[in-house]
C-alpha cells in the first residue's frame, strides 16, 4: 500500500508564509482606509449641500394638509384693473362680423363687444447731440471748454457716442439691487430697448458711478451712525478667488452695504464708530459681543434662539424637552406682551414684564441642575446674552428680531448665486456703494433712476441732495 509521506515546513518558511499574508492584509487595509476615507468626503459634501443658503428655511417633513395659497377669504381688498378712460386710449381697432367663421352664413342681432389691451410701447434709443465750444482764455492763456449742464461726460472723437445717465441708471439698478448679471442686463437693453451695450463696458460705467457716488455713501454712513437703532448681520461672499463677508447695517430709513476680507468686531468698529449710541439689533455671532462693545445698548434676535429651540423640541424626550418648551413659553409670551402693550394700563404692563424676567431668570439660574448637554449650553447663552434678550419690551418700536437685516441681505444672496461675487476689490468697493444709495433710495421712496442721473450730472453729491423737489 502507497504511503504519502507529509512534509511539515520549516520554522523560517512558515515565519516567510505568515509575513507574506501580513503584508497582504496590510494592503489590503489601507485600500479600505482610502475607501472609507473617500466616503466620508463624499458624505461631508452631501451634508454641506443639504445645508446650503438656498433653502435655510426648508422643512424636514412636509404637512399632509398643507394651507391653500394666495388671499384668505374675507381678507384684503379684491380689486380688477382699472378700466381706461377715452382719454387714455392712443389706438381703437375694429374688426367687423359680416358672415358666420363657422358656415359662411349671414349674421344679425349683432353686439359691440369692448377690450382694452395696455402694452408697452415700442421703445427706441433717443440721440441728443450737444454741441460746445473750447478757446483760450485771453486771461489765463488756459484752454477752457463748455459743458451742458445735462453732459455725464466731455468724451470726443472716437470716445465721443456714450450710453445715458438713464441707462446707466437702469443698468446699474439691475446689476446691483436685483442682482441681474452684467451679460443679461446687456441683453435687456438690447432686446427691451433696442440699446446695444457690453457688459465690459456696463461694467467700466458702475465703477464710474460708483466713484462719483461716493460723498452719497459716506453721508450714509454717518447717517447709520447717528440712527437710534441699528441691524446689522453678515453673509459669506468673495473677491476673486478669496474669502470675504458682505455686510449690512441697516434700520427702516437707512441701508449701508461693505464687503470686508475679515469677519471680526473690526467692522463693526468701523462702520458704526466707537462712539455709537444706539441699539444694536444682531444674532448672537461672537463678533458682536466683543468687550469694545461691553457699553452698547444691544438686543438679541429671538428669531434664531425659538427656532433652536423649536429643534430641540422636535429632537428631545423626556424632562430634557421640558426646559426647552419652558424657554419657548416665556419668550412666546413677552412677544404677545409686546402686540398688546398699547392695550394695557402702563402699571400692568410693567408688572408683567417683570414676572417674564422673574421666569426666565429662574429657568437659566446656573445653579439650577440640568442634565442634558445641550440644555446646558443654550441655558449658558442666554445668561450671557441675558441683558439683551427682552430689550425690546422697554424700547417702543424695537423689533425683537432681525429680521431687518436678513431681508437687506436677501439681495446680496441673490446676487451671489445668479451673477456670482466680485473678481476685484474695486469691484467689490462698486458693490458696496452703488447697492446702498440703491437700496435707500427705495426705502425712502426716491426715484431710483433719477437720483442716480443727478449723480451722474453731479447735481446730486450728496444723498439729502437726492430727493425730490417738495
Amino acid at each position: 500500500m502507497d504511503t504519502t509521506t507529509i512534509v511539515k515546513p520549516s520554522p523560517s518558511q512558515r515565519l516567510a508564509e505568515l509575513e507574506a499574508q501580513l503584508l497582504q492584509r496590510d494592503a489590503l487595509i489601507a485600500q479600505l482606509q482610502q475607501r472609507v476615507s473617500e466616503l466620508e468626503q463624499r458624505l461631508t459634501e452631501w451634508e454641506q449641500a443639504a445645508k446650503r443658503q438656498a433653502t435655510p428655511f426648508a422643512r424636514k417633513q412636509r404637512t399632509e394638509n398643507p394651507k391653500r395659497p394666495g388671499r384668505k377669504a374675507g381678507q384684503g381688498q379684491f380689486t380688477s384693473r382699472t378700466r381706461p378712460t377715452l382719454e387714455e386710449v392712443t389706438d381703437t381697432k375694429e374688426q367687423g362680423l359680416d358672415v358666420c367663421p363657422e358656415c359662411g352664413g349671414s349674421v344679425t342681432d349683432l353686439k359691440e363687444h369692448e377690450q382694452f389691451v395696455v402694452d408697452l410701447p415700442e421703445v427706441k434709443p433717443t440721440v441728443t447731440r450737444y454741441l460746445t465750444q473750447s478757446g483760450h482764455c485771453a486771461t489765463c492763456g488756459r484752454r477752457v471748454r463748455s459743458r451742458h449742464p445735462e453732459q455725464i461726460s466731455q468724451a470726443t472723437g472716437a470716445a465721443g457716442v456714450v450710453i445715458g445717465p438713464r441707462a446707466k441708471g437702469f443698468a446699474a439698478d439691475l446689476k446691483h439691487r436685483l442682482g441681474v448679471p452684467y451679460g443679461k442686463v446687456a441683453e435687456v437693453l438690447s432686446i427691451g430697448f433696442g440699446l446695444p451695450a457690453s457688459r465690459g463696458g456696463l461694467c467700466q460705467a458702475g465703477v464710474r458711478l460708483a466713484r462719483q457716488a461716493r460723498p452719497a455713501y459716506d453721508e450714509l454712513l454717518k447717517l447709520i451712525q447717528q440712527s437710534a437703532v441699528v441691524h446689522a448681520d453678515e453673509t459669506g461672499w468673495r473677491i476673486g478667488t478669496l474669502s470675504a463677508w458682505l455686510w449690512v447695517f441697516t434700520n427702516r430709513d437707512l441701508t449701508v452695504y461693505t464687503i470686508e476680507t475679515g469677519r471680526g468686531h473690526e467692522v463693526v468698529l468701523k462702520m458704526l464708530g466707537e462712539s455709537f449710541s444706539g441699539i444694536l439689533v444682531t444674532d448672537c455671532f461672537a463678533a458682536y459681543d466683543h468687550h469694545a462693545f461691553a457699553d452698547w445698548l444691544k438686543q438679541k434676535c429671538l428669531g434664531h434662539l425659538l427656532k433652536d429651540l423649536s429643534e430641540f423640541q422636535e429632537v428631545k424626550t423626556g424632562g430634557a424637552v421640558r426646559f426647552a418648551r419652558d424657554v419657548t413659553s416665556v419668550l412666546r409670551e413677552a412677544l404677545k406682551l409686546r402686540d398688546q402693550k398699547a392695550k394695557l394700563v402702563a402699571v400692568d404692563f410693567t408688572a408683567q414684564v417683570a414676572q417674564l424676567e422673574t421666569r426666565l431668570d429662574a429657568l437659566i439660574d446656573a445653579r439650577r441642575q440640568l442634565t442634558d448637554p445641550d440644555n446646558i449650553r443654550f441655558a449658558k447663552r442666554l445668561r450671557k446674552h441675558r441683558p439683551h434678550l427682552l430689550r425690546f419690551l422697554h424700547v417702543d418700536d424695537l423689533d425683537a428680531t432681525n429680521n431687518q437685516a436678513e431681508r437687506m441681505l436677501r439681495p446680496a444672496v441673490i446676487t451671489r448665486k445668479t451673477g456670482g461675487c466680485n473678481r476685484t476689490p474695486a469691484g467689490a468697493a462698486t458693490h458696496s456703494i452703488l447697492a446702498s444709495i440703491l437700496v435707500t433710495c427705495r426705502q425712502q421712496g426716491f426715484s431710483i433712476i433719477d437720483s442716480l442721473i443727478k449723480i451722474q450730472r453731479n447735481t446730486g453729491s450728496t444723498f439729502k441732495s437726492l430727493a425730490p423737489p417738495v
